[in-house]
């Protein structure tokens, strides 16, 4: 149950995607344009369907180095697939358009290991807002790691970025298996932004709709 706190921010997205959508085109939003918004908005995601299956669960370890974010999280794919649905689209193509987009500014922070944003040209994946040793300042406190790392390590960055071959070893190293317990149900930066933006997001929505 606990593993819907890690969707709240694409539920934002969803809902964020149909309001600005109905800005654009000056309709009002029906209360099911929100239901078809929020699966939109984890579209990306789709690629993390075979390890849930398989695992029961998403998560970058020691016993799975692997990360999910392949495919639609490749911003030139999504730029392939998605420029006809916006330009041809209309309103619900703009919901889609604006849904992935967020999906993935969402993914750019937080929780996982960034996009390969320059991918087939590179495989290097990159993230704002965080720290090569991928954990938050209290995590790595709690594991001795600030005593024993070097501060390029633990320092928090404007970007930081892997190399494909230095992933795997940085997952084994500081992923973590319970990843929602200590970023989704202990106060810290990132579920505070992520939280504010669904409670924002649904104020918006239920006025839109009053």
């Amino acid at each position: 149950m606990k593993s819907i706190l890690a969707l709240l921010a694409d539920f934002a997205n969803g809902i964020f995607a149909v309001l600005i959508a109905c800005a654009v085109y000056d309709i009002s939003p029906q209360w099911w344009y929100f239901l078809i918004g929020l699966p939109l908005a984890m579209l990306p995601d789709i690629d993390a369907i075979p390890e849930l299956l398989k695992r029961g669960r998403v998560s970058s370890d020691a016993s799975y180095t692997r990360d999910h974010r392949t495919f639609l999280h490749y911003p030139i794919i999504s730029v392939v697939i998605f420029t006809p649905v916006f330009l041809y689209g209309g309103f619900w193509g703009l919901v889609v358009v604006l849904a992935v987009l967020l999906h993935l500014l969402n993914d750019l922070y937080g929780t996982g290991w960034g996009l390969q944003l320059l991918w087939p040209l590179s495989t290097r994946h990159y993230k704002f807002f965080g720290r090569r040793a991928n954990r938050l300042r209290s995590m790595l406190a709690d594991g001795g790691y600030l005593q024993e790392l070097p501060i390029e390590e633990t320092k928090l960055r404007f970007m930081v970025s892997w190399s494909k071959a230095e992933l795997a070893d940085y997952i084994t190293r500081f992923g973590v298996d319970n990843w929602i317990i200590h970023w989704y149900l202990r106060p810290n930066w990132v579920s505070v932004v992520e939280y504010s933006l669904f409670l924002i997001a649904t104020t918006l929505m239920i006025v839109s709709l009053v």
